[in-house]
């Protein structure tokens, strides 16, 4: 009896050291597997990993680091059950909640990323990372509210977090308060300089408040930080067409092109600057040339562009320089219209006066007629009866009768002076001509530059984002994205 109670209690201590066995060579996998991610052989540490699963499925630590290995080779949907193990295993962990809300998030799984970070913070209010990604998740879910509320949070818990502050900028932004956007954004920026996509944030800011010059300043920083990217060139572009700088805006966007020859919205706005250059210069009719070449690209890349198959209609044919004048307001273009309009006023307003001012300076003798019925003549008369009074001394004064008669031609010539006088009137009238001319001759709606042509809405649309004033870094959503890394630790 003795016996046989000896062997059963020896076959139970076999087991349990079986048991601490098995637990202690899973334990030997999983740190193996841990150096292998480390060192980036993401397949060796997956096989690792797994095999301390193997060993022993009650270990929460191997489904973490097998969601890892998946999340570190961008596979997020195998990483989603690991994680869930993990969870499953230690509901008390927040950390573990965490990784899988990443994935989540990753995925754009918004609602369920949102509840999954909900969960963190209900089991540890004070963690930034899941406050901070709770703001970007809410915000693409367009609960703005909530995403203020866990941004401004994030960066109550920690003022150093140069990403809560950005986020929390794009919020502002979002919600349109300006102001307090671009404090958040320059909050951030004193942080970490180095944030490209938050110098982007800020010039938007400033352009959307009209601040050219600021915004400028901002996307040439950008511009130094990464200078491939195409945002920052579009917003570059935009705003030098605002400064009417645009062959700095062209500089700007034709390497897009280069790099993305499929870019239609980036070939519309530079067709609408060959345009606007076009109308200001239209004797250069290359730059029209160069503008329709762009719009049937576009339409090439993307048929379904009717405001852009009209501009293409309306410009196919050269304008008159003509009718172009008044539209591009050119001074060029201005002096022809403004030589053709005086005869036209000449006819109409004073075809009367002209025809007499000419036959009085050819028929002098019809105009000193005139004058002999005029009272002056007639008073000048009577000194000639008052020399009979006094022959003697007013016998030298034919001369004195003399002067009178050249005065006489005298007062006939200003008559004729005034003629010129009309003439030089006359330049005085040309310029009031021309715009009337301008008006009459209705060039000014034939040329009359569309909307859209620059579009105030292009620098929103242009790069195709739904997060335009997001932070790619800290929201995601762009492209490329999946080479960076969260706005949080992990």
């Amino acid at each position: 009896m003795k016996r046989f109670a000896t062997l059963v209690v020896l076959a139970a201590c076999a087991g349990g050291l079986a048991t601490g066995c098995h637990r202690e060579e899973a334990l030997r996998h999983y740190g193996t597997g841990y150096l292998h991610l480390e060192a980036g052989r993401l397949e060796e540490a997956i096989r690792q990993f797994e095999s301390a699963i193997e060993l022993d499925d009650d270990l929460a630590l191997a489904y973490v680091g097998l969601g890892d290995a998946y999340r570190e080779k961008g596979d997020y949907e195998q990483a989603i059950d690991p994680y869930r193990s993990a969870v499953a295993e230690e509901p008390r962990e927040y950390t573990f909640h965490y990784r899988l809300g990443r994935v989540y998030q990753a995925l754009q799984r918004d609602t369920k990323a949102a509840g999954t970070y909900e969960d963190v913070v209900a089991l540890n209010p004070d963690y930034v990372p899941a406050r901070v990604n709770l703001g970007v998740v809410y915000f693409r879910l367009g609960d703005l509210d909530h995403a203020e509320g866990h941004s401004r949070r994030a960066t109550e818990l920690d003022p150093s977090h140069a990403f809560a502050w950005s986020n929390l900028g794009a919020v502002y932004d979002a919600q349109g308060s300006m102001h307090r956007a671009v404090s958040a954004y320059r909050k951030s920026i004193a942080l970490d300089a180095d944030q490209p996509p938050v110098h982007v944030n800020l010039g938007t800011a400033y352009l959307k408040q009209g601040r050219f010059d600021e915004a400028l300043e901002e996307l040439k920083k950008a511009a130094e930080l990464d200078p491939r990217d195409p945002v920052v060139r579009k917003r570059l572009a935009y705003v030098y067409s605002k400064k009417k700088r645009y062959g700095a805006a062209i500089e700007q966007l034709q390497p897009i092109l280069s790099d993305d020859p499929g870019a239609w919205e980036v070939r519309n706005t530079l067709a609408a600057i060959y345009m606007v250059l076009y109308l200001r210069h239209p004797d250069q009719d290359r730059l029209r040339q160069s503008a329709l070449e762009e719009w049937h690209k576009s339409l090439e890349a993307n048929p379904d562009q009717p405001p852009i198959r009209r501009q293409v209609k309306q410009w196919a044919r050269p304008v008159a320089p003509e009718k172009a004048g008044p539209a591009a307001e050119g001074e060029e273009a201005a002096k022809p219209a403004a030589e053709k309009k005086p005869p036209e006023k000449e006819t109409p307003e004073k075809p009367e006066k002209k025809p007499p001012a000419k036959p009085a300076a050819e028929k002098k003798p019809e105009a000193e007629k005139k004058p002999a019925p005029k009272p002056p003549p007639a008073k000048k008369a009577e000194p000639e009866k008052k020399p009979p009074a006094k022959p003697e001394p007013k016998a030298e004064k034919p001369p004195a009768e003399k002067p009178p008669a050249p005065k006489a031609e005298h007062e006939k010539k200003p008559p004729a002076k005034p003629e010129p006088k009309k003439s030089g009137e006359k330049p005085e009238k040309k310029p009031d001509a021309s715009p009337d001319k301008g008006k009459e001759g209705k060039a000014k709606p034939e040329l009359k530059i569309p909307k859209n042509i620059l579009g105030k809405e292009e620098p929103e649309k242009d790069e195709g984002s739904e997060n335009l004033f997001l932070n790619p870094e800290a929201f995601g959503g762009g492209k490329g994205d999946e080479k960076k890394k969260d706005s949080s630790e992990p």
